[in-house]
């Protein structure tokens, strides 16, 4: 895995990992694999806390190996040797940052390798990084399920993120591999009580009537949280309760989208599109939720830029705006397919077409959003402009002495602005002169200093 020595810090280690996930993004798309694996381990260098960017890594990784189940193969074995020794010289020395960087080095040789997912998980554990930890015990187990040291690493990190329900079905793993196992029957009693006791609030209440009201018990603090006191907690155990409702997933990923966290509301959205069966809904707010993050790390991109000023920034900043515009045109052609009576879909995508300067297919979505009274006047100015750039300034006059009467100064001054310069502008190339001095001075009564509308009426009139 590359590493990050002398590279970026802090908040720009947030804004070079979204560029480089949405490079892995793309290049996953592409099915570019090598490029995949190589964007998303620089995500993970950058943010090595970050669970999605490492499920990624590793899918990527087993795709590059055809999912083979075995790596490069024979080609990996002597480098492999090399990595397990740096492995043990760190876990000795309790470098686990270095175990980390030398297990997802292994790993894209070989991410099926079970000893390094059992090492990157006991690295991660030792951060303090649970979750990837539980998803790491769990790919090492998935490869060895009879693994005894195994379950029982996996099974202890989720009893420890309170994942009782997770930890039992492990445990009884263990049980029916060995009925005798006096440890395995205990502990699948002792979490079943312990999950009861803390869903119910028992733990420490002082009375009966402190258990039914929810209260939090003495000296735990934050640790029990009852019902109702959290969105996030409560949503979570109606997913457990009840992993078949759809419902309960939109309602977590609708909490994560409006905090802003929409890594997980995505994680969320896609597994609520897996319960639903593809449903259509569902991937129309799961498209919503992507092109939000797109935003976001064009902002982020954006700030990088604008701070550094090297052309390299400006370059990714330019790269992600496209993927933006791409991808907003994707999702809003497939929108106008399935909702044909919709004439704003079919305006929000034709402005997409316009900034790619693709008239001809901008052009008739324009005229049907026309017929919407409510857009009427900016369809017709976005008409009028398609025509204009497309060389065809007569058909533009047309659209923009039609936009006129339906636009207002005061509601939207800046559409009521550009028609009348942009059809000043049509009539001074027509060469009606009195016309373009009209719809200049109309623009300068609202706004005096609007473009140079003031230099060009100027001149008309016989100015300087």
């Amino acid at each position: 895995m590359a590493t990050a020595t002398g590279g970026p810090q802090g908040a720009d280690r947030e804004k070079w990992a979204a560029v480089w996930f949405r490079k892995g993004v793309e290049a996953m798309n592409k099915q570019n694999w090598p490029l995949a694996v190589e964007s998303f381990a620089m995500c993970v260098t950058m943010k090595p806390d970050n669970l999605g960017f490492r499920q990624n890594l590793r899918g990527c990784t087993q795709k590059k190996y055809a999912d083979n189940g075995s790596g490069a193969g024979a080609l990996a074995k002597t480098k492999l040797m090399g990595i397990r020794s740096r492995i043990k010289k760190a876990r000795a020395a309790g470098a686990w940052n270095e175990v980390d960087k030398a297990c997802e080095e292994g790993l894209q040789l070989n991410p099926w390798d079970v000893q390094l997912n059992a090492e990157l998980a006991n690295a991660c554990k030792e951060q303090g990084w649970t979750e990837i930890a539980a998803w790491s015990y769990a790919l090492a187990r998935k490869s060895d399920m009879n693994n005894i040291e195994l379950n029982k690493a996996l099974a202890a990190v989720l009893e420890g993120r309170g994942q009782y329900k997770e930890a039992v079905a492990v445990w009884e793993h263990l049980y029916k591999l060995d009925p005798k196992n006096g440890e395995a029957r205990s502990k699948i009693m002792g979490l079943q009580t312990k999950e009861t006791t803390e869903r119910g609030g028992y733990d420490d209440a002082t009375s009966t009537r402190d258990v039914r009201i929810g209260k939090p018990a003495p000296g735990r603090g934050k640790e029990t949280v009852a019902p109702g006191q959290s969105i996030e907690v409560d949503l979570k155990h109606a997913i457990r309760k009840e992993p078949e409702k759809v419902e309960n997933y939109m309602k977590l990923a609708d909490h994560y989208r409006r905090n802003r966290n929409l890594d997980a509301a995505q994680e969320l959205l896609q597994k609520a599109l897996e319960v639903s069966g593809s449903d259509a809904g569902v991937r129309e707010i799961l498209e919503d939720v992507e092109l939000e993050q797109l935003v976001a790390n064009l902002e982020l991109a954006k700030a990088a830029a604008a701070t550094s000023g090297s052309d390299t920034d400006r370059q990714n900043s330019a790269a992600l705006a496209q993927e933006l515009l791409k991808r907003e045109v994707e999702v809003l052609s497939a929108r106008v397919e399935r909702y044909p009576a919709d004439l704003n879909r079919k305006y929000e995508l034709a402005t997409r077409f316009m900034r790619m300067q693709k008239w001809a297919l901008a052009i008739p979505l324009l005229q049907k959003a026309s017929q919407d009274p409510r857009m009427k006047g900016k369809a017709l100015v976005a008409l009028g402009k398609s025509f204009l750039y497309d060389k065809k300034v007569s058909l533009a006059r047309g659209q923009f002495e039609r936009s006129l009467p339906e636009l207002n100064s005061e509601q939207d001054p800046d559409s009521f602005k550009e028609a009348h310069y942009l059809l000043a502008r049509v009539c001074e190339e027509l060469g009606d002169k009195t016309s373009a001095e009209k719809y200049y001075g109309e623009v300068l009564v609202h706004d005096y200093e609007y473009k140079d509308a003031k230099d060009r009426l100027e001149k008309l009139q016989g100015g300087g």
